[in-house]
């Protein structure tokens, strides 16, 4: 993955280890964020016609992606990113909307809502403007799994997020969408369907 994709990540994340993404404006809209994602977890294989799957065996992980966005692996970086998934048009080198897969080791038996009060801690400490749009359970790769949309602001720009991870084996999988707000609507339905069929290994 890019430098800059890392620098932008940096400043979203800030504190990257206790977990975390951002973004969002509160004076935003937010139609559509009630409902992130299926918390389900399923998805018609209808749905992924038009998806490539992204692989990775070394994490243990797989993610279907549309087939016109760029998938690219990252590079080793103190962030846990692990892969990133560029939308058709997006500058590769200051992408301003993406998807990324972070990893990140927990202390043994760190639960579910011990790290999603972590995530929040952390994401309102560095922002002032953090707001959370929705929030709620669901299942990834059949596993319990959290939810977050949220938004924030960046060097004055406004961002809005959709985090989304569950925790196996004392390993956090994180699948986030970073979007523009202006712009959030025009990749939401790509994401959401790659948060939903996300798969462990």
């Amino acid at each position: 993955m890019h430098k800059s994709l890392l620098i932008f990540s940096l400043l979203i994340l800030t504190a990257a280890l206790a977990s975390g993404q951002t973004c969002s404006d509160p004076s935003q809209d937010s139609e559509g964020v009630d409902d992130p994602v299926d918390g389900s977890g399923a998805i018609g294989l209808s749905d992924l016609d038009e998806f490539l799957l992204f692989e990775s065996r070394e994490y243990g992980f797989a993610v279907p992606y549309p087939s016109a966005w760029t998938a690219e692996e990252a590079d080793p970086n103190d962030l846990g990113i692990v892969a990133g998934f560029l939308p058709p048009g997006e500058d590769l080198i200051e992408p301003d909307n993406y998807v990324t897969v972070q990893i990140e080791d927990l202390p043994g038996g760190t639960n579910l809502p011990e790290y999603t009060e972590a995530v929040l801690a952390n994401l309102r400490s560095s922002y002032d403007d953090f707001e959370v749009l929705a929030e709620g359970e669901m299942k990834i790769s059949e596993e319990p799994a959290y939810v977050i949309a949220y938004g924030a602001t960046v060097e004055g720009t406004a961002y809005q997020v959709l985090l989304a991870y569950t925790i196996k084996e004392d390993r956090a999988y994180v699948i986030t969408y970073y979007a523009l707000a202006e712009r959030y609507s025009e990749f939401e339905d790509d994401a959401k369907r790659m948060i939903n069929a996300f798969s462990l290994r």
